[in-house]
């Protein structure tokens, strides 16, 4: 093999690669040539790089390495990132997405397209159904280019340690993690969009940060955003906060998490639903995740809100839910405080 992998991804990559060219009509044959894996099909030699997942960075880098490789390379992997994809195929580096993207150029043998599965896995419990899952997922993407610990990724989401572990060994599992618990990009994120769900009430009137004797002051947690529980801003107006290139009026209503169904419960009832013909001052959800109430953020210096907002990638999974244009808003987006990771 051209790289060093355990014998059950490389058996498992090769089974796979055969399994979707003969889909082709393609026989393969397959040797070890200087402890490298080679197939044989077509008349075509491809050095095989087993992996299980390949990252965007990790495709730079073996773009790089095999560039001008004498051997062509195919690329087999439980999950190549999309970007990574693009970066192979730039370099001319052949590659097999075991979800079914497979791209070989080593005429006169040519093939681009996506191999059908030959049958759907049986996922009784899909590895973002549980919350604490999708909380991991976002402290992973919080830091795309990391690797990430248990015990820090824990700490940070308040949760115990055991949780956060089986959280990360079923994301892993899926090719969403690297053994290094590095999120692969934007795969994760686009899975968290598939699964975020949020139902909204729309309020006549927003809560005051300023008013003394607020009867909401102990859900809205103002006093300390960053460590306390409370309401936080999401979608439009705090992604103009964040500088998202979205279109929204001064006046726009804002958005807003609440931390539990008791504070939801005391927000409608004191500052009343909206009916479906009145405008709405704003409007309440539950956070799907606890996580976007506990690790607030004051909005940058010249922002137009008071309001602690939710961190940038639950803002980023609310504005993608407008199948319009939420995934050309996050495409325009490409701030420096943080990285990208959709």
């Amino acid at each position: 093999m051209v790289g060093t992998r355990s014998d059950t991804v490389e058996d498992h990559a090769v089974v796979s690669l055969v399994q979707a060219l003969g889909r082709y009509g393609l026989d393969v044959a397959t040797h070890e040539e200087a402890d490298e894996l080679v197939i044989e099909v077509a008349g075509c030699r491809l050095a095989v790089e087993a992996r299980s997942v390949v990252t965007t960075a990790e495709a730079t880098e073996l773009a790089k390495r095999w560039r001008r490789r004498p051997t062509p390379v195919i690329v087999v992997a439980d999950r190549i990132a999309e970007p990574g994809r693009e970066v192979l195929a730039a370099a001319g580096v052949n590659y097999f997405d075991r979800r079914g993207p497979l791209r070989v150029i080593a005429p006169p043998l040519i093939i681009d397209a996506d191999v059908p599965a030959p049958g759907e896995r049986s996922a009784p419990n899909p590895p973002l159904s549980s919350q604490v899952a999708k909380e991991v997922a976002i402290a992973c993407l919080l830091a795309p280019d990391e690797a990430h610990g248990v015990r820090e990724v824990a700490t940070f989401l308040d949760r115990a340690p055991s949780a956060v572990s089986k959280a990360m060994a079923e994301l892993r599992s899926e090719g969403l993690l690297t053994s290094r618990n590095e999120p692969l990009v934007p795969d994760l994120f686009h899975e968290l969009v598939s699964v975020w769900r949020v139902r909204r009430y729309p309020l006549r009137e927003e809560p005051s940060t300023l008013a003394t004797n607020n009867p909401l002051a102990g859900d809205l947690g103002l006093a300390d955003p960053a460590e306390r529980p409370g309401w936080a801003m999401t979608d439009t107006v705090a992604a103009g906060a964040l500088g998202m290139p979205v279109v929204a009026r001064g006046d726009y209503p804002p958005d807003f998490y609440v931390p539990s169904q008791a504070a939801l419960d005391r927000a409608r009832r004191i500052l009343v639903d909206a009916a479906p013909s009145e405008s709405r001052a704003c409007t309440v959800a539950v956070a799907p995740v606890r996580v976007a109430c506990l690790r607030r953020s004051v909005p940058p210096t010249g922002a137009r809100t008071p309001w602690p907002l939710a961190n940038h990638i639950v803002v980023a999974l609310d504005i993608a839910q407008d199948k319009a244009r939420g995934l050309e808003i996050l495409d325009g987006w490409n701030p420096t405080e943080v990285s990208r990771a959709w």
